[in-house]
């Protein structure tokens, strides 16, 4: 036969004060929140989010697209004369499913695709899909 153990019963008390001290204890702390437009967060020096493609440098080994864990990025054909990049394929970002893992920034041989400090990234258009030529700009350079 099995022995069934009754859980313990907890003092409903004990509860309570455990969650008035947390409380208690970042009451009088200064609050973090930042008022987004007016005041610009502190970014730590190491933060890095938006992607970013040099051209030239790519030579559409396709190593990004493979390494990427949630298929964020895809080949795509462009008519660009680049001697180092016969196939003319580049690759385009989908920043609405990318995890900003660094992980296509890791695997690229020439370091043509790279992750800078930007993170402003709002767009007027509804396509969170940058091009290759889109990726080789800033984000205020960047048709809206």
């Amino acid at each position: 036969m099995i022995e069934v153990k009754e859980p313990k019963k907890k003092i409903p008390v004990v509860g309570l004060i455990s969650g008035m001290l947390t409380v208690s204890k970042y009451i009088f702390k200064k609050p973090v929140t930042v008022q987004y437009p007016e005041q610009k967060p502190e970014l730590p020096d190491r933060f890095r989010f938006r992607i970013f493609l040099k051209l030239d440098d790519c030579v559409g080994c396709t190593l990004c697209e493979q390494v990427c864990p949630n298929h964020s990025i895809n080949m795509q054909k462009v008519d660009r004369e680049n001697p180092r990049n016969k196939r003319k394929i580049y690759p385009d970002v989908n920043f609405g499913t990318c995890t900003v893992c660094r992980n296509c920034q890791e695997i690229c041989p020439t370091e043509a695709i790279y992750l800078d400090k930007e993170f402003e990234t709002a767009r007027t258009r509804n396509s969170f899909t940058y091009s290759p030529e889109e990726l080789a700009l800033k984000e205020n350079e960047v048709i809206k």
